[in-house]
């Protein structure tokens, strides 16, 4: 049983148009839908949940199946994982997850109007002067700014060096109570650790991805 606390429906209708009628079938008769309205395209933001979380199941089979698929410590296109995580409302409409393993920071950045209700989580991610770069990777990402401005091909590597010092303070400097999340998300970005040294100490993974969905687990 999960509880759902953040679904990207952006995320799930740009992607359910490619899913295999066999996985839409099954998910219809789990539901006990009618295929022809889980297949139909979303008219509006107030569907019925059933159909809404009907549609992210179909979406979240075809990527466990057809899509490349690894876990925060070993991450492929799209991310899967069941981690303790703090989250909480970031800046410009957005809403953050992080976590932290052995081997990765990690940090999950979405819209906050994707966010189930009105729970908006108890943390608060890290205030720093490298939080603008965060901010203006997940807003190109997501599209919150203008279309002339959301190529990825002209982020500045000093703005992916920034992202990743961001993700760094706002996950491991987050205050809060920590929730068991599970969560399918799409990788942004992600850099290696670089190896231990006499000058340097090890470091980390560092992990930003876009989440498809983030929920609570029994």
């Amino acid at each position: 049983m999960k509880y759902y606390i953040y679904i990207s429906d952006a995320k799930v209708d740009m992607l359910f148009p490619q899913v295999p009628h066999e996985i839409k079938k099954k998910v219809a008769t789990e539901f006990k839908m009618d295929l022809k309205l889980l297949s139909a395209s979303r008219k509006t933001e107030t569907e019925s949940e059933d159909n809404r979380i009907a549609r992210l199941e179909a979406v979240v089979d075809f990527v466990r199946e057809y899509g490349n698929l690894g876990t925060v410590d070993k991450p492929d296109q799209y991310v899967e994982d069941i981690l303790p995580m703090s989250w909480g409302p970031y800046e410009d409409g957005l809403v953050y997850f992080g976590a932290l393993t052995e081997q990765t920071t990690a940090g999950l950045g979405g819209s906050l109007k994707h966010v189930m209700g009105n729970n908006e989580g108890e943390s608060m991610p890290f205030s720093h002067s490298a939080t603008p770069a965060l901010v203006k990777v997940l807003s190109k990402e997501l599209k919150l700014q203008d279309q002339q401005h959301e190529h990825r091909s002209r982020y500045a590597e000093s703005t992916r060096d920034e992202a990743k010092i961001a993700v760094e303070l706002a996950t491991e400097q987050m205050e809060g109570p920590l929730q068991t999340l599970d969560f399918l998300a799409k990788r942004l970005l992600y850099w290696e650790a670089i190896p231990p040294s006499e000058r340097f100490p090890a470091q980390k993974c560092v992990l930003l991805a876009t989440p498809l969905y983030v929920a609570m687990t029994d």
